[in-house]
């Protein structure tokens, strides 16, 4: 088990970007996956890219789809 000296923010920070920007474009490629699990990472994934144009039309353009979706699961 690693010491909490050893953690670095900044690596974890990155790592969890590129994990959670896998799974975005995991979920572009299938098209068909809309679970309640996926408004959560895409809730997450603009969080840390409030910035990014590509995070919040990701986003806008699944609202209507995961709101659906949280009320109605498959």
């Amino acid at each position: 088990m690693e010491l909490i000296e050893n953690f670095d923010p900044e690596i974890n920070r990155i790592h969890t970007l590129e994990c959670l920007k896998h799974l975005m474009m995991l979920y572009d490629e299938d098209g068909t996956c809309h679970c309640r699990q996926q408004a959560e990472f895409v809730a997450l994934y603009v969080l840390y890219n409030v910035d990014s144009d590509y995070a919040v039309t990701t986003a806008l353009q699944l609202k209507d789809t995961l709101a659906y979706e949280m009320h109605y699961p498959c």
